[in-house]
């Protein structure tokens, strides 16, 4: 009902009405902590996006580049993207998780990264993109999100490949088709974001609460669709390794 909303927050600003995104995005923030409510607010509402002036609450700060930086994330205005710190846990085996919290299933995922799930959903919802249902068939499927992972080599160049580089698809024998993966968001129960209590920011196997899901039909029924590819060489911290999430659209 976007005439409560806006009649909630008349004392904050002048009356609005809100559109189906920016929405989703205010029930978002209001699982956030004080910090990241207050940045994404301001992000949102004083069009810091579009290049007007505004001030920054603590903890974010504005890059020379015109990019914005919360908690180690940054939201790379031009390229439509975020990048957030992360580093690789697993260098062989089976995956059901692709991106995963320290509180997560670390021994079965590919990445791990300090961030909160809810603030990757928030901060994909201030680029535009919507979520939805895994597949097509269960209602409008959610946007498709490319996941790349940056890293400045030993020279100090940035190179950058898709996640799927370092999965291998058990069927195929092959690296993992670059299909993307889907935001579908997650929920809020009894007060706690779903997706940060279960440790999961990205999963391949579609079994728990997350932000983006795997479009493979199979990806509920089996756990053992990938695995690592061992054979490919994995930036190491030092390398200062960046997740980055894309929306196609």
């Amino acid at each position: 009902d976007t005439r409560r909303h806006t009649k909630t927050h008349e004392g904050l600003m002048r009356p609005f009405f809100l559109n189906a995104a920016e929405c989703r995005l205010l029930s978002a923030m209001k699982l956030m902590n004080t910090v990241n409510f207050l940045w994404v607010l301001c992000v949102l509402y004083c069009g810091v996006l579009f290049g007007q002036e505004a001030s920054l609450p603590y903890g974010a700060r504005l890059l020379p580049n015109g990019d914005f930086e919360l908690n180690g994330t940054i939201l790379r205005k031009q390229a439509r993207e975020i990048a957030l710190p992360c580093r690789f846990v697993l260098s062989e085996g089976a995956l059901e998780v692709i991106v995963a919290k320290p509180d997560g299933r670390m021994h079965e995922t590919l990445l791990c990264t300090d961030i909160a799930a809810v603030q990757v959903q928030a901060m994909l919802y201030l680029l535009g993109a919507e979520n939805g249902s895994r597949l097509p068939e269960q209602g409008r499927q959610g946007d498709i999100v490319d996941l790349f992972v940056e890293w400045q080599d030993d020279k100090g160049e940035t190179q950058r490949q898709r996640i799927e580089y370092w999965i291998m698809d058990t069927r195929s024998g092959k690296n993992l088709e670059p299909v993307g993966w889907v935001f579908v968001g997650s929920t809020l129960r009894n007060g706690v974001f779903q997706a940060d209590y279960e440790g999961n920011v990205v999963i391949n196997y579609s079994v728990g609460a997350t932000v983006l899901d795997s479009p493979d039909p199979a990806a509920r029924d089996d756990d053992t669709l990938h695995v690592v590819d061992a054979r490919k060489k994995q930036p190491q911290e030092q390398h200062k390794p960046m997740l980055i999430l894309k929306p196609r659209r």
